[in-house]
């Protein structure tokens, strides 16, 4: 009984947490190629921000959200997988706001490596 109470009080602020309101997965995925700015490793969602010219040659900081460390971890990334000033790809689903934020799905390196973030 304990746990159905729980359930029924915390369920919807645990789904409201892992819901993406700002954007939607029928969308098409877009691709954006830039210089990784900074990558930030740390729970509850590691964040990657890169760097892309604009149409006028200036720097526009973009935003990407991972999931949380044990899960990035299980994909094969580290603390170490992505170095500022390194080129890379990054295929998502942008935000409906028009803000430069992407739900991240793959990353492909200048070597040619892909970091999957999402299941196929």
């Amino acid at each position: 009984m304990f746990a159905l109470v729980c359930l029924a009080l915390f369920g919807a602020v645990i789904a409201a947490h892992h819901s993406q309101p700002g954007f939607d997965p029928n969308d098409k995925p877009i691709t954006i190629k830039g210089t990784v700015a900074e990558y930030r490793w740390r729970n509850p969602h590691v964040l990657i921000f890169w760097d892309v010219k604009d149409d006028n040659g200036n720097a526009v900081r973009w935003v990407g959200e991972f999931g949380s460390i044990s899960t990035c971890l299980s994909r094969g990334m580290s603390k170490t997988t992505f170095k500022p000033g390194e080129e890379i790809a990054l295929t998502g689903i942008p935000a409906h706001a028009g803000t430069p934020v992407l739900q991240l799905r793959k990353i492909v390196k200048a070597d040619g490596s892909t970091v999957a973030t999402t299941p196929e």
